[in-house]
């Protein structure tokens, strides 16, 4: 995956997955470090499928983590004991088919 135009933890930056935490047919959740600076993001991806006229709803999500919260999702060793609520209130960029837009907050679990 290449890094989003709109990435803006340096002048540099270049995402690369350090962990897939979530995994199913229509959502994704990974976190993601910075190779240039070392700065943690969660990406979560949604797709809705609207099953009456065969269209794709894509939506992805990147929200910046500290290091601390990057760390603890690095080294976690059960996703489901891990609180995650902090991202429904947490700044991030949004991308879907209206294009990109900073948004305060992103879904903090996964729909599926």
């Amino acid at each position: 995956m290449d890094t989003p135009h709109f990435i803006d933890c340096c002048r540099h930056p270049a995402l690369r997955v350090v962990r897939t935490l979530y995994e199913s047919s229509h959502d994704m959740e990974s976190l993601q470090q910075c190779a240039s600076c070392g700065a943690y993001w969660f990406y979560r991806f949604h797709e809705h499928v609207n099953w009456s006229t065969g269209e794709d709803d894509l939506t992805s999500w990147f929200t910046a983590l500290t290091g601390e919260e990057g760390a603890r999702l690095r080294d976690m060793t059960d996703r489901d004991s891990e609180d995650l609520s902090f991202l429904a209130t947490r700044s991030s960029w949004m991308d879907d088919d209206d294009g990109v837009q900073r948004v305060e907050g992103a879904p903090d679990r996964p729909w599926s």
